[in-house]
């Protein structure tokens, strides 16, 4: 007893460690909690969890003690963290999911969005703030103190640490972690345990977890009760459009809200006429990928990782079972669009192992009208939906991903033609409320416009209308009449009588492509049977766990061993860009073509230019010193730089 008191007593080093990661922790939980009161509610519900906080920030600074420069190892080390928290708190000011880890990989694709979130004086805020800390450590390397090393200390010190971080959420203790925890959902989990804890078990935790009743027999018997059902194909078999709306809810359910006239008339008219019903969703302001990848797949985002985009992720490398890839099997020819960069979420790695043939992203669009923030208005989709409908002979899969109703707000107001009457005190909510009512309202004349277009067709088309999640307005669940903060709303419309007895049913995202197979009489795919022949209830949870595992991260029974889908040969967009001519005009080289959009630029034997967009038609660019030979072509780039396709040259 007196070697561990001598021990504890003489290693100060330990002690700082301890002190510094109790403080960092609590003040990266007020950042997040932004009160008093609200931590405090934390610390004592959960006092275990704080501590399981406290030892993965000391498991890390600790690090320190191994080196001689211990000063500069464990502020660089708690610097990191501290980085970290203040990035949550700064996305938290625009939306309600805490931040992860899998959003480097995505931040990474287009840095031009943060600028959107932020003031000029924030970004000014926190690039100073940056510096001020880059010149902070560069002092601290040259005057903080050398100290000896003392391995075996270092690594008993470290081991006790380790050892609670690994124990700590096993304790069967209601003040704890309360045994296992089963929800993989950001927000519940850094509510509940933490930011540290979440934000950590985000960067280990991918994949789905191995079901402990996983075997040959276990996925045959689900085979042989659920999924050999024969494939059925209704006689229309109609075009098929969905379309995924940016941060779409009905805000006539905000209670005590009046606004000067209704944003949605139209949308709460299909609501009163065509099945419809409400739409649980995985994420609240956030995640438009992970609604996307539920209703393609039909499977729970929330059985993969801590905070994971499997677009990011899973869907980097290999294919998936998907509605596109069923209905493919059945002659549709499927197409993607989306009126934003086609890299975010890395949609255009994505999409080809999704089963996708064409994907008309903003990079490939025309006349595209703007939010007063910078989002691509929905109108936009209306020439694109129609265009991938004509592109082809046979039956479509449209896949459409709105995104006008995007937030935040702007913060020097904006021109709204909605208003808020009464229900709303706070200036800047009412604000924000009215800019958002003022967005609805022009994505519900495009939901009628829409309507109106496919009504007109000769072709047999089914029209499907959900939103994605939530806007990022603050609403609580106390604040509904109705639904919750994880509920939407979705519809389904035709242009021909369905013939279907369905009641409206309320939906997680995961079951609405089987529903509404199941309104047109067909069956096809793994997923789309199993959720069909379930009445979603008993093991019906379990049984999907299984399944997916099996599909995604097993053995493949399900599919004899082998991975039966292969990528396809994905084109962006439904009408090529063509090149057709390049002229010299003293140093300004004329380009002519076809289907141009701002984002085509001209490359001069490999090199890009700096690019005119003067019409579809035309492109220019100037060059200093003209090179010999010069070999002409264009790109069409996305924001973050990725080259997405060249141009059909039809001369040299």
């Amino acid at each position: 007893m007196k070697k561990i008191r001598v021990f504890f007593v003489n290693n100060k080093a330990v002690w700082v460690c301890l002190l510094g990661s109790l403080l960092l922790n609590i003040t990266i939980e007020m950042m997040y909690r932004k009160s008093l009161s609200a931590f405090w509610g934390y610390v004592s519900a959960r006092p275990l969890a704080f501590v399981q906080n406290v030892l993965l920030l000391m498991m890390t600074i600790s690090l320190c003690l191994f080196v001689r420069r211990k000063w500069f190892l464990g502020v660089l080390i708690g610097a990191g963290w501290a980085a970290l928290g203040v990035t949550n708190m700064l996305l938290l000011g625009y939306r309600v999911s805490p931040f992860s880890a899998i959003e480097f990989s995505i931040l990474q694709l287009d840095w031009s969005f943060i600028g959107i979130y932020a003031s000029i004086g924030t970004i000014v805020g926190v690039i100073a703030a940056i510096v001020l800390m880059l010149i902070g450590l560069a002092l601290l390397i040259f005057k903080s103190p050398r100290s000896p090393v003392h391995p075996v200390r270092s690594a008993i010190t470290l081991g006790i640490v380790v050892l609670g971080v690994l124990v700590l959420p096993k304790l069967p203790l209601q003040s704890g972690f309360a045994g296992e925890i089963a929800y993989k959902d950001v927000i519940n989990l850094t509510e509940q345990y933490g930011f540290v804890y979440t934000f950590s078990r985000s960067v280990v935790d991918r994949g789905i977890d191995k079901p402990e009743d996983y075997s040959a027999r276990r996925v045959q018997t689900l085979v042989n009760e659920v999924l050999r059902a024969e494939d059925k194909v209704c006689p229309e078999k109609p075009n098929l459009v969905f379309v995924q709306l940016e941060s779409f809810f009905d805000v006539n359910y905000l209670e005590g809200v009046e606004f000067s006239e209704d944003p949605i008339p139209f949308f709460r008219h299909l609501k009163d006429t065509c099945p419809s019903g409400f739409f649980t969703v995985p994420s609240v302001g956030a995640g438009t990928a992970n609604t996307e990848f539920e209703v393609l797949t039909q499977m729970d985002v929330h059985m993969f990782g801590t905070g994971e985009y499997p677009y990011v992720t899973t869907l980097q490398d290999e294919p998936c079972e998907s509605i596109a890839y069923n209905l493919r099997d059945i002659g549709y020819a499927t197409h993607a669009i989306h009126n934003n960069t086609a890299t975010f979420y890395d949609r255009n790695k994505a999409y080809p192992n999704l089963g996708f043939g064409t994907f008309t992203s903003l990079e490939y669009m025309q006349d595209v009208e703007y939010t007063e923030i910078g989002w691509a208005k929905d109108e936009i989709l209306l020439g694109c939906i129609t265009d991938a409908l004509d592109s082809t002979e046979e039956r479509d899969f449209v896949f459409a991903i709105s995104v006008q109703g995007h937030g935040p707000a702007p913060e020097d107001g904006a021109d709204t033609k909605i208003e808020v009457v009464s229900g709303v005190e706070e200036e800047e909510l009412r604000g924000e409320l009215e800019y958002y009512a003022t967005q609805l309202s022009e994505m519900d004349n495009f939901m009628c416009t829409l309507a109106q277009k496919l009504e007109a067709r000769e072709e047999p088309t089914v029209l499907v209308l959900y939103g994605d999640h939530m806007p990022a307005l603050g609403i609580e669940n106390e604040m509904l009449e109705d639904g919750n903060t994880y509920t939407t709303e979705y519809v389904v419309w035709a242009n021909y009588d369905l013939r279907t007895e369905t009641e409206d049913q309320d939906l997680k995202a995961y079951q609405l492509a089987s529903q509404v197979f199941g309104m047109l009489d067909m069956n096809v795919g793994t997923l789309t049977k199993f959720h069909q022949m379930n009445d979603w209830s008993g093991a019906y949870e379990t049984e999907l766990l299984t399944l997916q595992y099996d599909m995604m991260d097993g053995e493949r029974i399900l599919y004899r061993g082998e991975n039966p889908f292969r990528p396809v040969k994905m084109r962006f967009g439904t009408k090529d860009v063509v090149l057709e001519e390049a002229t010299v005009r003293w140093k300004t080289i004329v380009v002519k073509g076809e289907n141009f959009t701002p984002f085509s630029v001209i490359r001069i034997n490999g090199e890009e230019q700096e690019t005119e967009f003067v019409s579809d038609t035309e492109l220019r660019c100037t060059l200093k010193e003209l090179p010999e030979p010069v070999k002409v072509s264009v790109c069409q780039i996305a924001e973050d730089g990725t080259v997405l396709s060249t141009a059909v040259s039809k001369k040299e």
